[in-house]
Formats: C-alpha cells, sequence, structure tokens
C-alpha cells in the first residue's frame, strides 16, 4: 500500500465550529456513552445543535478586511504543548522466519510494524516479548517495505523509502544503510538469489534493481515499459530465473534470468485489466502462482513454457502459502475463512485440515510436525502451533511487540474540543485530550477502518470517515465507539467509480459531501451527498467516468445550505502523470446538481486546498498562501503571500496546503511549502508561528477546536497545539541615572 504523505483534510466547517462552541455542558460529549436501555440507534433522529448568529452578525458581506494588505507581526513562539506517539500501535506488517539462526525446529522470526519506531523486531517463537527491538530513523512514513532473510550469511536485508539497510545476527543491536537505488523512492518486495544476490523491485522507475554482496554495488536496471510504475512484487526461482509483478497500469508478469537481465519477456495477464497490481507471486513445484487485485482466483502460470495453465478459485488469505525447508515439496498450505488447507503441487488435490484462529495470517511456515500460523494480536503477534498429526492447533503462543506509533494521516477538532487522529497505513482511529492528556482508541474488533485521509463531525452523535485504499466510506456513532457495531461501512466507491482516497469532506445544517482522489492509474475524482438521517449516501458524481472536473482530483470541499463548493488538484491517482494546467474551484448547487460557475484562478496553481466560505468570499490555500475568492463570480480579488515558494515550481499535491477557520474567520491558520502562519484578519496582521529557520515544522494537517485552539502535526508522530499569539516585545528596564550624594 502506497500512499502520498501530505494527505490530509480537516473537514469542520466555520458553521459547526461557531456551533459547538454553543453547546452547553449537558450536550453528549465524545468521552460519554449515552444511551438509553433498548435504545435503537438506527432510528434514532439527530440531535438539534444550536445554530450560529447568521455571518452579517460576524463580517459585513465581501468584508474588505479580507482583501485588505496584511502587515507583519512579530513570530508566535512556535507549539505550546506537545503529545508524542499520538497513535501507538503494534499492527504488524510482514512476518519473516529466520530458519538457522538459533538451533530450534521452530525457527526464530523478524517482524515489522507500521510506524516510524520500533519498526523491526526479532523474535524468539517461544517467548512473549522480542529478543531485539530495532528502531530505523528517516525510515518510510509506514514502517519497512520488505524483509529478506540470507540464512547463508546470517544476514536480513530490509528496504525502506529508496534505501536498502542490513541487519546482521552477529551484531543484534544494529542495522546499516547498504545504499540507495538511484531514481527510487520506495522499493519494495526483496528476493535472493542462488549466489547470495539481492533482487527486489522499486517505484516510480518501474524496474527491477540487484545487489551484489561481493561487490557491495547497486545498480538500477531501465524500466520495464512505459506505462509502468511500480514493480512491486519480485521472485527469484530455483533456476535464477527472475519474475516481476508490475502496476499500476496495465498490471502483467516480466521475467529474466540474473545472467541477462536486459533479456525479458512479457506475460500479459489471461485477463488484462486497465489498472492495478500484481499482489503475489508464489514457487509451487514446476509452476508459479501468481494473485492480481480485481481477479479472485489463484492465477497458475508453468514457469517452463511461459504459458497459464490453470486458476484456483479458493482464494488464499492474505494471498499467503506456506514457506518451509523443503520438509514435503509436493505440499503447500494456505488458510481460507480461518480454515487451513494443504494443497498438491503435481495434482492440486487439496485436503481441508481444520480450523485455525487466523482469518488473516502474517506468515505460514511448515515443519515436520507442525503448520505455524502467524497473525496479529491486540497486543502484538500470536503463532499458531497446528500440529498435523491431529490436524489442529497444539497450542497458541502470543507475544507482545514493542509500540510504535502511527505517522499522523489527518485531524479533527470535536466537538467536545478532542482532537481525532487517523494513521497512515493506520487501522482505526484514536483521540487525544488537549486537557487532559487522556488517550483513546478504537476497539481491536472494529475491522472497518484503515488508513483515513478525511474526516468530517456533522452532530454531535455522528462522524464521517473517509477510508484508504477502496475510497471506504464509513459512518462512526460516537455512542457506540466502543463497539465495533458503532462502525458502519455505507460504500467503496473503489468498486463503483474507481476511486481510491475520499480527501475532501464538508457539511451544512442537513448533509454531508465527500470529494475523493482516483485509484491507482486513473485521473477524475468524484463528490458525493449523505443524508445523516438515513445514514445512506445519496448520490455520487464521477463525470461517467471522466471526474466531476475532468481529470482532476477532488481535494477541498465546503458548503452552505444551497451550494457546494470545490477545489481541485492535477495530481492523480499514483501510476499516471499529472493532469497539465491550472487547479479548478468550482461552485455547485446542491438541488440541481449543475455546476453554477467553474473557473482556474490562479493560472500558476496546480493544486487548490480547503475551500472555506466567509461573508461572501472562499478563502483557499496554495503552496504560497491564500487567495480571497468572490464567491458570485469565482474570481480572485486577492492574494495574500505567506510563503517564499512559487506554486510555478512545486508538484499538485493532494493537501500540501492547509487552512483552518478560528473565531468564524476573524482569524486564519494556513500551512504549506513547511511554512505555518496566522492571519488575524480583524487586526490586518499576520504572524510567522514558529520562525523560519527553526528546527519545528508542523506540516499540512491541521485542527480546530471550538474554542478556537489550533492543532498541528510535529515529527510527523508528534500532535502539537500551535501557538497562535504573537510574541511581545520584550521590554528593557531603565537604566538607574547616576546621581551624587547632595
Amino acid at each position: 500500500m502506497t500512499a502520498e504523505t501530505d494527505s490530509s483534510k480537516i473537514g469542520i466547517s466555520r458553521r459547526r465550529v461557531l456551533s459547538f462552541a454553543a453547546i452547553t455542558a449537558g450536550s453528549l460529549l465524545l468521552s460519554q456513552d449515552t444511551r438509553l436501555p433498548g435504545e435503537n440507534y438506527a432510528r434514532v433522529q439527530r440531535p438539534e445543535l444550536p445554530q450560529e448568529p447568521p455571518a452579517s452578525h460576524l463580517f459585513n458581506d465581501r468584508d474588505p478586511i479580507f482583501t485588505t494588505s496584511l502587515r507583519r507581526e512579530r513570530n508566535t513562539s512556535g507549539s505550546l504543548k506537545k503529545f508524542e506517539n499520538a497513535f501507538s500501535t503494534t499492527d504488524t506488517k510482514a512476518a519473516v522466519p529466520m530458519p538457522g539462526y538459533k538451533e530450534s525446529e521452530i525457527p526464530w522470526f523478524a517482524v515489522s510494524i507500521v510506524g516510524t519506531n520500533n519498526q523491526l523486531q526479532i523474535i524468539d517463537p517461544y517467548s512473549s516479548s522480542p529478543a531485539h527491538v530495532i528502531g530505523i530513523p528517516e525510515s518510510h512514513n509506514g514502517g519497512l517495505e520488505s524483509l529478506l532473510w540470507d540464512e547463508q550469511n546470517q544476514l536480513l536485508y530490509v528496504s525502506t523509502k529508496g534505501k536498502l539497510l542490513v541487519w546482521d545476527a552477529r551484531k543484534p543491536e544494529e542495522i546499516r544503510q547498504i545504499g540507495r537505488v538511484p531514481h527510487a523512492t520506495t522499493l519494495y518486495e526483496l528476493n535472493l538469489d542462488s549466489s547470495g544476490n539481492v533482487w527486489g523491485g522499486a517505484y516510480p522507475n518501474g524496474a527491477p534493481f540487484s545487489y551484489v554482496k561481493s561487490t557491495g554495488k547497486i545498480r538500477a536496471y531501465p524500466r520495464l515499459a512505459n506505462d509502468t510504475d511500480y514493480v512491486r512484487r519480485v521472485l527469484v526461482d530455483d533456476n535464477d530465473q527472475v519474475w516481476l509483478g508490475t502496476g499500476s497500469r496495465n498490471p502483467r508478469v516480466f521475467t529474466h534470468t540474473t545472467a541477462e537481465p536486459m533479456v525479458r519477456t512479457e506475460i500479459e495477464l489471461p485477463q488484462p485489466m486497465a489498472n492495478g497490481f500484481i499482489s503475489s507471486l508464489s514457487m509451487i513445484g514446476d509452476f508459479l502462482a501468481v494473485s492480481a487485485s480485481n481477479i479472485p482466483e489463484q492465477l497458475i502460470l508453468d514457469r517452463t513454457q511461459k504459458i497459464w495453465v490453470n486458476r484456483l478459485e479458493r482464494m488464499w488469505s492474505e494471498r499467503r502459502v506456506s514457506t518451509s525447508k523443503e520438509i514435503d515439496p509436493e505440499w503447500f498450505y494456505s488458510v481460507t475463512s480461518a480454515y487451513l488447507y494443504a494443497t498438491n503441487t503435481v495434482s492440486w488435490a487439496e485436503r481441508k485440515l481444520g480450523p485455525v484462529a487466523s482469518a488473516a495470517p502474517l506468515c505460514i511456515y511448515a515443519t515436520s510436525r507442525h503448520v505455524l500460523v502467524f497473525s496479529e494480536d491486540p497486543n502484538g503477534i500470536k503463532i499458531e502451533f497446528f500440529e498435523l498429526r491431529t490436524n489442529s492447533v497444539a497450542r497458541t503462543q502470543h507475544i507482545r511487540l514493542s509500540t510504535g506509533a502511527f505517522t499522523i494521516q489527518s485531524l479533527l477538532g470535536l466537538s467536545d474540543g478532542k482532537i481525532l487522529l487517523g494513521g497512515y497505513m493506520g487501522s482505526g482511529v484514536a483521540t487525544i485530550d488537549p486537557v487532559t492528556g487522556g488517550r483513546w482508541s478504537s476497539p481491536d474488533s472494529e475491522d472497518v477502518v484503515n488508513q483515513v485521509e478525511g474526516m468530517v463531525q456533522f452532530d454531535q452523535s455522528r462522524i464521517y470517515l473517509g477510508s484508504y485504499g477502496g475510497a471506504d466510506i464509513i459512518s462512526l456513532d460516537i455512542r457506540q465507539r466502543n463497539d465495533a457495531e458503532g462502525y458502519k461501512l455505507l460504500d467503496r466507491l473503489g468498486r463503483k467509480y474507481d476511486q481510491s482516497r475520499p480527501f475532501a469532506w464538508a457539511t451544512n445544517s442537513r448533509y454531508v459531501f465527500f470529494g475523493t482522489v482516483p485509484d491507482y492509474g486513473l485521473s477524475g475524482g468524484a463528490i458525493g451527498q449523505i443524508d445523516p438521517i438515513s445514514n445512506k449516501i445519496l448520490w455520487v458524481l464521477n463525470g461517467k467516468g471522466e471526474g466531476f472536473v475532468s481529470s482532476q482530483s477532488i481535494v477541498g470541499l465546503d458548503a452552505d445550505e444551497q451550494h457546494l463548493y470545490g477545489t481541485t488538484s492535477g495530481r492523480n491517482g499514483y501510476g499516471i502523470p499529472d493532469s497539465s494546467g491550472p487547479a479548478s474551484i468550482f461552485k455547485m448547487d446542491i438541488k440541481s446538481k449543475k455546476i453554477v460557475w467553474i473557473t482556474t484562478p490562479v493560472p500558476d496553481a496546480s493544486a487548490l486546498y480547503a475551500p472555506k466560505i466567509v461573508a461572501g468570499w472562499i478563502l483557499c490555500a496554495d503552496a504560497e498562501g491564500i487567495n480571497v475568492i468572490d464567491a458570485t463570480t469565482g474570481k480572485v480579488v486577492k492574494r495574500h503571500r505567506l510563503t517564499n515558494t512559487k506554486n510555478s515550481v512545486v508538484r499538485a499535491g493532494w493537501t500540501s496546503a492547509n487552512l483552518v477557520l478560528v473565531a468564524g474567520g476573524g482569524k486564519v491558520v494556513h500551512s504549506a511549502s513547511n511554512t505555518t502562519s496566522v492571519v488575524d484578519f480583524q487586526n490586518g496582521s499576520v504572524s510567522l508561528i514558529g520562525s523560519a529557520t527553526a528546527r519545528e515544522q508542523y506540516g499540512t494537517r491541521l485542527a480546530v477546536t471550538p474554542d478556537g485552539e489550533v492543532f498541528g502535526t510535529y515529527k510527523r508522530t508528534t500532535l502539537v497545539q500551535l501557538d497562535l499569539e504573537p510574541r511581545r516585545p520584550k521590554i528593557k528596564p531603565l537604566k538607574p541615572k547616576n546621581t551624587k550624594n547632595t
């Protein structure tokens, strides 16, 4: 799974912020469970919130304070509070057996967890805690992409970002970097050839690379095809034939020998797809089992003739099959629907062996007596020892992993003053109470919410979440937040509309609106409307597959009672070039679903973000600062420059800039280009939050609470409260005058 690191849309509108500020102490709070005995949540009516005063009571229509030039004030101090490891996790990414590391029938294992600390953990299968825990600074936001054990040399190869690293079993507390793969930002699956050389796949250069251990050199090879940006799957078979699985456009298999990496054979899928990925490659006897997204069966390829010969209809959970020393090469093991199966590699006959607790194994490892099934546990992982003699689980070992932390992917200020967080490659959500420091996270039994890209609170009982990678639209009933039943998947937009990431969110008094980024290899986002009373999606508009705005992603939304306003980005789904031309802003009539106007107000900006309606203006962010746009015409009337970056040199992003409103828009916090500023329109001033040369940078994920506190992120995993008040000038005390005694 890949996701952009600048992705978050904070969706609490000015109307909601002011309304929430007026909620009385007796109102529902996120920390309380106020349901009545026997209450049927499906029929609960939305509690009415106090309505804010009309905008005219706050500002005049087209108030000139928003278009008047700003004077520069002193900087603020930066951050007031810090909450480190804001969203803690032991979510496990991979488990890899390490046979030969210790003398034991059951090998030790290397485990990687999602996040930016304690990413690598070495496990004794008979222990309840890791033997070694290694943190890898400056790793990928999601942790480690691949682990590869070299038994002969007692080395564990690790990839993260565009770097190849190695852990030496003889120096277990250390990890060292071997080198970087040229032109690669992400390295995927690693595999060994018979000479102990490492082969891997890379993005965005869409090519394999190799590391020759004897010379210590990394070599990157040319792109496999013009329409290939990803090589996610790599397998080297017993004949030193390298097999490569690609995406995101036209996924297929390529192969070459280790001796002649430039002599390649291309193998199209028997069921070609316009976009998607080869999701697994497994060597099974004389065959290669290939899994691909959107194809439920496993496809069987004859490795010698390089032709497709069979399909296996039973889907292997997580597309995983067993690994082992050659105990019995004619059989391999897999799990389907929490049941262990044995499959013959010659006849493809199957035996249904017995139940296991895991429906989603991380790894399956076979010995002469047992099949070990690794899976996630609430505090780490568990290993089920499935005994082949009895066809049952003989025992289960629970291992508590050292905690890591998700990179903060999304933030939302809630009506009770807490901050709701979503994590990069995360599952579920978490909250922090900025006053008490108290923390909460969604229950382990909840399995609907994955990486949250954007979210919005509609009222005191309902939050809506947009989850990657199927563009899942999820309803969270706050009153049932500790119950898996409180998390309801309304729809998966990836299935119907080829969407991937719901970043943009907005509300008015009756409805919730969302906007999306398309799936890998595609362009054109969608918008949709939710009725919170029925808790159903009423409609989705995707321009007949071309995008609501042609070839543009929807990255920002705001709404009033009659109109929906949105901003776009030229960044498409991964694996396809950006769309050319400037970003758009549009105004749509909600009832008729017709565009009132659509403009490209900033000619050199390929993305516009976070539109906010204030006093007849639309404020929206770009890499340079804040644009003030006339809501009647869609034309720019003023641009407030806040950073030293030029739009023309910044690639379009999904949330590379952001702004939130404080005091109904009287103050605005803008963040882009490693610069965070507070604009006080009522006083006509702007202050840098922190310092342009300071080490603290607060990113583009912002949240505002009802009482006007603004929160951002620091060092990826720390939540910070931002100081919005300029520092007062220091007044030097007057020196007393020299006087003579008289």
